[in-house]
């Protein structure tokens, strides 16, 4: 229990360093907004976005930024009723902005007496593919209704028959979406799930780890994106390239019996680059360092004991709290309304659920039909390959992450 009391501690105070920062990091990714009202005579549409999104499309014309965010709407918006496009009634009007932000106002003449609308938004996706639209559209003073843009997703029918169900829905199904491609462009945290069932051979053992992490991200996915707590995003993508180094080479530890050699190995590697923020000042704080240091420590010579197995689910739960720090920016980054909240946040874990199942069961049916159609080979050859290939992987990731080389 005393090593099992020493992984808590470390895994609190890594997580306790992540949301410390006095200034979150997570709003870096590309977005922009708009706010649509939908009259019996016109759509009107206002579009917001940070001055540094709009240099992504400078041209050597050196055009004002409310200029060639006007020019860029014009390009890339429209409004079709059925198969016919509305008319823009008037040119791109800039309005006035806070600091540091652009707005510009578009006009439609459309219908809505003459059935639904859609909504093509293709700003920014030829700059960034990773670009976030989020459009929140009313309709004669009814109320509002968020709409998520990706470069996947440039569309949206608009249906003018609103009702609260038809809301709560909308934003659940969207977000399902957003949460599948999130968990499948995630390569580092499918890194993770395949270290973590490298070793299982028991269908139960799989549900009881893959419940672990699951209870684990759920819970700081929900307080991060209701703001409770501000992680420090570098921080934690760093972390997480740790994660996936310090479970694969706890599999190689398992196979081999040199826990203790391989922790000293990591920590090692840790102490460096603690001496270089000392001396340079870059990387990962001290704290950040001593705190991955203890956790090494008290990690890898638990798993070399039989009782971790029963407790290695309630150690993941820890992980998946790290975790869940990341899946979070993916919806912290587009300011999710209070009125969207709820649905928008159960229907991201409904879809980080959908795409965790579907690897996970993907991954263990091709690691059982390994071991059935390759008896030559020797199995823990094979896993310690892998493992290997892992843990330089998620070394990759958190040296590349703690020094701002690689996102």
């Amino acid at each position: 229990m005393r090593k099992l009391t020493q992984i808590i501690i470390s895994l609190l105070l890594l997580i306790g360093l992540m949301v410390s920062s006095l200034e979150s990091q997570a709003h870096n990714r590309s977005q922009s907004f708009s706010d649509w009202a939908i009259t019996n005579d016109r759509t009107e549409a206002v579009f917001t976005t940070k001055s540094r999104e709009i240099t992504r499309l400078q041209t050597l014309t050196n055009q004002p930024l409310d200029a060639l965010f006007s020019d860029h709407l014009v390009d890339t918006v429209s409004v079709f009723q059925g198969d016919l496009p509305c008319s823009n009634s008037d040119s791109a009007k800039s309005l006035p902005s806070a600091l540091g932000y652009v707005r510009v106002s578009l006009d439609f003449d459309c219908d809505p007496s003459l059935g639904d609308i859609s909504i093509n938004i293709n700003s920014f996706f030829s700059a960034a593919s990773s670009h976030v639209h989020y459009a929140n559209v009313a309709f004669d003073g009814q109320q509002s209704r968020q709409y998520l843009f990706t470069d996947k997703q440039r569309q949206h029918e608009i249906s003018l028959l609103v009702t609260s169900s038809n809301r709560w829905f909308d934003s659940v199904r969207q977000f399902i979406s957003l949460g599948v491609d999130h968990i499948f462009g995630g390569l580092d945290h499918i890194a993770f799930l395949a270290a973590l069932i490298l070793l299982l051979r028991r269908f139960k053992d799989l549900v009881w780890i893959i419940t672990g992490f699951t209870l684990g991200h759920s819970v700081t996915l929900a307080l991060t994106v209701m703001g409770w707590v501000m992680p420090d995003l570098p921080v934690v993508e760093a972390t997480i390239g740790f994660t996936i180094a310090l479970v694969a080479a706890e599999n190689i530890g398992t196979l081999t019996g040199y826990h203790r050699y391989i922790a000293y190995f990591l920590a090692s590697g840790l102490a460096l680059m603690g001496l270089l923020n000392l001396i340079f000042g870059v990387g990962l704080t001290i704290l950040s360092i001593l705190g991955l240091i203890l956790l090494t420590f008290a990690y890898l010579p638990l798993s070399d004991t039989k009782a971790t197995a029963n407790l290695r689910p309630l150690i993941t739960i820890g992980f998946g709290l790290i975790h869940g720090f990341g899946f979070a920016s993916a919806l912290t980054e587009i300011g999710l309304p209070d009125a969207q909240l709820w649905p928008s946040l159960l229907g991201f874990n409904i879809g980080i659920e959908l795409g965790q199942l579907f690897i996970v069961a993907s991954l263990w049916l091709v690691m059982k039909q390994l071991r059935r159609v390759t008896p030559i080979i020797q199995p823990r050859l094979a896993i310690d390959l892998c493992s290997a290939l892992l843990c330089g992987l998620g070394f990759y990731w958190f040296v590349g992450r703690s020094y701002g080389i690689i996102q």
